[in-house]
C-alpha cells in the first residue's frame, strides 16, 4: 500500500514527525544549556566565608573603612591561622627556588678562528 504513495504523499506524512523531531531535539538543547548554567553558578552563589584582602580593599575604596581601621582588619587577616600557613608555603617555595643567574654577554667568535 505505501509502495504505490507518490512522493508528495510521503513527504506529507513524514514531515510532521520530522518537525515534531526538530521541536524535541531544541527543547532538549534548550533544558541541556539551562541545566549546566544552574550547576555552574552554584559555585558563585555560595557566599565566602569570611573576609579577603580583596573585601578589605573594597571597603576602603569605596569609604566604608578608614585608613588605620583597613591596616588593622589587614593585620588580623595576615595573622590568621589559614592565612599564615599560605604565606609560609610560599615563603619556603620561594626560599628553595634557585633563581637562575643570566650569564654576561659574549660576542661570538671571529669567523677566521
Amino acid at each position: 500500500m505505501f509502495l504505490t504513495l507518490a512522493a508528495s504523499d510521503l513527504f506529507n506524512q513524514i514531515a510532521p514527525w520530522l518537525g515534531g523531531l526538530v521541536v524535541v531535539a531544541v527543547i532538549g538543547g534548550l533544558i541541556m544549556v539551562a541545566a549546566r548554567r544552574n550547576a555552574t553558578n552554584k559555585s558563585a552563589d555560595t557566599p565566602s566565608i569570611g573576609f579577603t584582602l580583596a573585601d578589605l580593599r573594597r571597603l576602603k575604596e569605596n569609604g566604608e573603612m578608614d585608613q588605620s581601621q583597613y591596616e588593622r582588619a589587614k593585620a588580623s587577616l595576615m595573622k590568621s591561622p589559614e592565612m599564615a600557613g599560605h604565606l609560609s608555603a610560599i615563603s619556603q617555595t620561594q626560599s628553595t627556588m634557585k633563581v637562575p643567574r643570566k650569564k654576561p654577554f659574549q660576542s661570538p667568535p671571529p669567523p677566521g678562528k
